[in-house]
């Protein structure tokens, strides 16, 4: 205890060296405040000071709008008298009504050449001048012309003095010499006093017309550019020298018009000075000046010297009107005039302003040294008192530091502090100099603890952090090397009674802080070896346990794909044996072993996947697509699998999926395949709904709602919580009935996940089961977005279906098509609404037959469109006035609408099925030529087919080039299109063959371009040109006519075709059962066209994919790459790039290689699941 005492009678010294300190850092503090609050005043002043400025140009700002809007209103009155004056000159110069001017008047004119009139209403005379020249050529009709002008002057002179205008106006003549002054030069403008003297003053003389002419025509010329004012234009002048007068004014100008012809000059002046005297401002200070349209200065109150009014013009060239412009010289307000006038700028210097508010800037100055002072005054009676409180604490810290020396010394935690400069420790208890092991001379903490101040572990605050609390954990001596390179995950040595004791740990738990002015680490130290031990045995075990999960995953991942490929191969070469002949009696066995194999695929599939999203390497793709394209086609592979059992499958899909959006469309197709897959496996009877729709959510972002309903076994509530769990299933007679592992949900979840959605599942047991999935999408590209437009109005549409949702959806699509539509429910409702109205067209449901249809077009004959779920994809008539389409096509069923709105489907009834819109005109040079197409792919046989039939050719198919040959052996062709990966004989054999005996047959190359140099080889091996496969309607035309060309200008006269083209040798009855007229490219597929081209490539998928596992069975590198080549293709045709893509990779990787590779295989697989997936080909009712 003595110990304790005597370091803390030390420690004393110390603190009071801490405490002077301290009070010399508060003194600093409290000057510091003093001085901030002295700032607060300084500034508040000038605040004041900065608001009274601002309350002065507004005043000065509402005052010189006030001007300009007098000023402007006398511009207004100005260009108003000269209208009227224009109206009075064209009264009196169109009047036939003719009278005599008085006759003092008239032989004054004819005597002198002027006379003065006077107009007794308005006490006012005026000056009328007619020169010498204009007399003599008026002669005898000068009384007449005299009246006119005469009369007009006396009218625009009671016109001027009822708008009060006491400036000047003249009427003056253009083709002749004549001139009335306004009121007369005998009566100064504005002196009534004047008036006694007006009789005795002299006339002016007759050729201050030709005067008054000149001067204003040259104002005119120099200003506008031209000597009169058009016809209705009034135009300011000025300033200029009146010649009248001599003083400096400005005018408005106007003409009128005899007809198109301009005779008289009407001018209204104004004198400068007395637009002076209009320009008062509030005070002294500051400057108002009227500037003209091109920035010259008119006149300014006061007047300003050159560069003020050089520095105004520019301010006004770079500033809007009726605005504020700040400067380094003042501010300057613009106020617009009239239009073609110019504008009123108001300019107030900053001393100007200083001088306006010379009072008010004292009294602020004023008050604010008083505040100074009592802040100054306040603070020094202030800091007496706050020594006196400082004392007093002082001396109770003195009290409490020595109670807290006992403490820290007493306490079974080691504490020290610790500079943080150089970690040296400036004080420590006992326990802690005990746990550091640290020697009585030694004062720093050991280097390997130095170490971990200074390179903490991520995620903890670093020493540098304040007030932040850190711990790290630390040998209390150094480790030897080998001690610390020892691998995690071995197993701890069996104990050793010879063996060193373990290394003692330390925890260190510290902060930063402030002490006797440097800046110091606190630190608490506890001795934690029993707990790092325990520690590093959970560890290890982790380790374990994790290392054992990755060896699982990766071992079901390598089971599974070991397991999937000669299984794909079984698969494959079953369904082969299932359509070999002679098999009859074992087709029910073939087909247990083909429902069973296929089942097995689905299993190693869901674990594959499983295993890859566990594994973190799913990758999603992002692609521009078309979700209701997508959904249809889902909706549409489903429907067969009603067709033996009692449920009711419907597709409610929106509008709002009809547009362009980007996203993982595989992903999204497997999401909805699978929860259709599973409401059709736990649904035996009742009805199945896929809903689909795109909503915004509150960003404005696509969000893709999709929901699955069924009437199945549903599921008790223990099972839905945790439904989406990895291999969980219902009761076990559930798992021995249905199948399945438990995974398909489970990756549901997971893709969800991956893709920033979510899916939840509400259920019923005994009820049914609905699982509601929400993706984000993004939008696409600017070039894939469609812009909106607006439908044009159709007629009237009635909707009759026993399911209300189907009637919404089918109602919501028609409103956006532009029809107008009544939904009804029943047949009673539909009959009611039809003997009162008369729509255009009837949409029924395939709840109602056709004798429900018959019904309803007895009450009203309109045409009807039949939709049901096994329709065509076609508009195709089924009766008199009745077309039947599929309901999975919207855009099928607005064609049929569109057809029987028009009245088509009584002339359809009689007719076979024809496309909707009347194919182009076919080009003659085109029209009959035969063409052989050497293709083994179906879905290419399909729409060369229909491409060459719409350009009016002939075209014959066959399966390879040896099929080909033959043919054109019995037949001859005028062109032959051959693809060049073929089986049995290639596009190359074919080639040699025909040039050895038909050199002169064009030969096109019809073949996917994957490279810029393949169409150079093609033709330096003989062919005549190339079509890229799938072409466009136009490409394909535009290679055809070149080939015609070609043979009319190598042979004057045709060759006579030797017979009629065969039939086709492969089995083409899927490309005679549709007669549309293809798209003209690929790229623009109706939505029929394409479901159309999808269904037959998913029904020719289901034989060629078993081909390809037996391919990558027997590793055949070459067939692999006929087979890429053929299916890449078919691909295109049916806008799936991304297969496409994947075709053309494997294709080149079988060209590079010269032997089969395991990369080969793995695309192979990869590619044949992602098609099963896709096209939904796994499912036992698909295939």
């Amino acid at each position: 205890m003595q110990k304790i005492l005597d370091r803390t009678q030390e420690s004393l010294a110390q603190a009071f060296a801490s405490l002077a300190h301290s009070a010399k850092r508060q003194q600093r503090v409290y000057l510091a405040t003093i001085a901030s609050l002295m700032l607060i005043v300084v500034v508040f002043a000038l605040l004041l000071a900065v608001l009274a400025a601002d309350k002065q140009l507004d005043y000065r700002r509402a005052f010189a709008s006030q001007s300009a809007a007098g000023i402007s209103l006398l511009l207004h009155r100005q260009e108003s008298f000269l209208r009227r004056a224009e109206l009075t000159l064209d009264y009196y110069h169109s009047t036939d009504n003719v009278l005599r001017a008085p006759a003092s008047a008239e032989e004054a004119v004819r005597q002198y050449g002027a006379t003065r009139g006077t107009v007794q209403r308005v006490d006012a005379q005026f000056d009328l001048l007619v020169g010498d020249a204009t007399r003599a050529a008026w002669g005898p009709q000068l009384g007449p012309h005299l009246w006119r002008i005469y009369e007009a002057a006396q009218s625009t002179l009671v016109t001027q003095q009822s708008f009060e205008l006491p400036q000047r106006a003249i009427l003056l003549g253009l083709n002749e010499d004549y001139a009335a002054i306004l009121p007369s030069l005998a009566h100064p403008v504005g002196d009534s006093d004047a008036r006694r003297s007006v009789d005795d003053a002299p006339l002016p003389q007759p050729a201050v017309v030709t005067t008054l002419r000149e001067a204003l025509e040259r104002e005119l010329q120099a200003q506008t550019g031209k000597r009169v004012p058009a016809k209705g234009e009034r135009i300011w002048l000025g300033p200029y020298r009146d010649p009248l007068t001599g003083v400096p004014v400005i005018s408005a100008v106007s003409a009128y018009f005899a007809g198109d012809t301009p005779t008289t000059l009407i001018v209204m002046s104004i004198p400068l000075a007395a637009l002076a005297g209009d320009l008062s401002r509030p005070g002294r200070e500051g400057t108002l000046l009227l500037m003209s349209a091109d920035r010259r200065v008119m006149v300014s109150s006061p007047p300003v010297d050159a560069a003020t009014a050089t520095m105004l013009q520019d301010a006004v060239a770079h500033t809007p009107p009726d605005s504020y412009r700040y400067t380094r010289d003042g501010a300057i307000l613009i106020d617009p005039l009239v239009p073609g006038f110019g504008s009123l700028v108001s300019y107030l210097s900053w001393r100007g302003l200083v001088a306006a508010l010379g009072w008010q800037l004292a009294v602020l100055a004023g008050l604010a040294v008083l505040v100074l002072a009592a802040i100054a005054l306040t603070a020094r009676l202030w800091g007496l008192r706050l020594l006196r409180s400082t004392f007093a604490e002082t001396s109770r810290a003195l009290e409490s530091e020595t109670i807290n020396h006992i403490l820290v010394s007493a306490t079974p935690v080691g504490l020290c502090i610790v500079r943080r400069s150089d970690f040296s420790i400036i004080t420590a208890n006992a326990l802690a100099d005990e746990l550091l092991h640290i020697e009585a001379a030694g004062n720093r903490l050991p280097p390997h603890v130095v170490g971990e101040f200074r390179v903490p572990a991520p995620g903890t605050p670093s020493v540098a952090a304040f007030a932040r609390i850190a711990t790290f954990v630390a040998p209390a001596l150094p480790q030897p090397p080998q001690a610390q390179s020892q691998a995690p995950l071995q197993s701890q040595p069996a104990p050793d009674e010879n063996a060193s004791p373990p290394a003692q740990f330390l925890q260190f738990t510290y902060a930063s802080a402030r002490y006797a002015g440097e800046d110091v680490l606190f630190c608490a130290i506890l001795d934690v070896t029993v707990q790092h031990a325990l520690e590093q045995q959970l560890r290890l075990a982790q380790q374990t346990s994790e290392a054992a999960m990755r060896a699982r995953s990766n071992f079901f991942a390598s089971m599974s794909h070991e397991i999937r490929t000669p299984l794909n191969a079984l698969l494959g070469n079953l369904e082969l044996f299932a359509r070999t002949p002679g098999l009859e009696a074992h087709a029910q066995r073939l087909k247990a072993l083909g429902v069973a194999a296929d089942a097995l695929r689905r299993i190693v599939n869901d674990i594959l996947d499983f295993s890859k999203i566990d594994a973190g390497e799913m990758k999603l793709v992002t692609e521009s697509f078309r979700p209701l394209d997508d959904f249809e086609n889902i909706a549409l592979s489903y429907a067969p699998m009603t067709a033996d059992r009692a449920i009711r499958f419907y597709a409610h899909l929106s509008p709002t999926l009809d547009r362009v959006l980007s996203g993982d469309r595989t992903r999204i197709a497997q999401i909805v395949n699978n929860l259709l897959s599973n409401a059709f496996k736990f649904t035996s009877c009742g009805k199945i709904t896929l809903n689909a729709d795109v909503t915004d959510d509150l960003q404005g972002r696509p969000t893709l709602i999709c929901r699955v309903c069924d009437s199945g076994i549903g599921m008790d509530q223990v099972l839905v919580a945790r439904i989406f769990s990895p291999f969980v299933q219902g009761e076990a007679s559930t798992s021995s009935r249905y199948g399945g592992t438990g995974l398909g949900l489970s990756i549901c979840a997971r893709l969800c996940e991956l893709m920033g959605g979510h899916i939840s599942v509400e259920s019923v047991l005994g009820v049914g089961s609905a699982f509601s999935v929400s993706i984000p999408l993004a939008m696409p590209p600017d070039a894939l977005r469609e812009p909106a437009v607006e439908p044009a109005r159709r007629g009237n549409v009635l909707v009759l279906s026993q399911e209300r949702e189907s009637g919404q959806i089918i109602d919501s699509s028609f409103h956006l098509a532009g029809w107008t539509v009544h939904t009804v429910v029943s047949m009673r409702s539909a009959q009611a609404w039809l003997r009162v109205n008369r729509p255009d067209a009837m949409v029924v449901t395939g709840e109602y037959d056709l004798d429900a249809i018959a019904a309803l077009r007895a009450v009203h004959p309109a045409g009807v469109v039949w939709i049901t779920r096994t329709g065509p994809h076609r508009p195709t008539p089924c009766g008199e006035g009745v077309l039947e389409v599929t309901e999975f096509s919207r855009k099928a069923i607005l064609a049929a609408v569109d057809i029987v709105a028009t009245g088509a489907a009584d002339v359809a009834t009689t007719l076979p099925p024809a496309p909707a819109v009347s194919p182009p005109a076919v080009n003659p040079a085109l029209q009959g030529l035969t063409v052989l197409v050497a293709e083994d792919n179906p879905l290419i046989q399909t729409l060369v087919v229909e491409q060459l039939s719409a350009l009016g050719c002939l075209p014959t198919i066959a399966g390879d080039g040896r099929q080909a040959l033959a043919e054109f052996e019995r037949a001859r062709f005028e062109v032959v299109m051959t693809d060049i990966h073929m089986p049995v004989m290639d596009g190359y054999e074919l080639l040699a063959a025909l040039r050895r005996t038909y050199p002169d047959v064009p030969v096109l190359a019809f073949s996917a371009v994957t490279d810029s140099r393949q169409a150079e080889g093609w033709r330096e091996r003989g062919f005549t040109g190339y079509v890229a496969k799938p072409a466009s309607l136009s490409e394909l035309e535009t290679a055809l006519l070149a080939v015609a060309s070609m043979r009319r200008e190598s042979s004057p006269e045709t060759e006579a075709i030797v017979g009629a083209p065969a039939a086709v040798v492969v089995d083409t009855a899927t490309v005679t059962t549709h007669t549309a007229a293809p798209a003209d490219s690929v790229g623009t597929l109706s939505a029929d066209d394409k479901a159309r081209y999808t269904a037959m490539l998913k029904a020719h998928l289901q034989n060629d994919l078993p081909k390809l596992m037996a391919i990558v069975e027997r590793e055949d590198r070459h067939a692999l790459r006929d087979w890429a080549h053929s299916a890449g293709g078919a691909f295109l045709v049916v806008q799936t790039p991304q297969f496409t893509r994947e075709c053309h990779a494997l294709q080149r990787l079988c060209q590079d290689s010269e032997r089969w590779t395991t990369e080969m295989d793995a695309r192979a697989i990869s590619l044949h699941d992602a098609l099963c997936e896709y096209f939904g080909l796994d499912e036992t009712s698909a295939r």
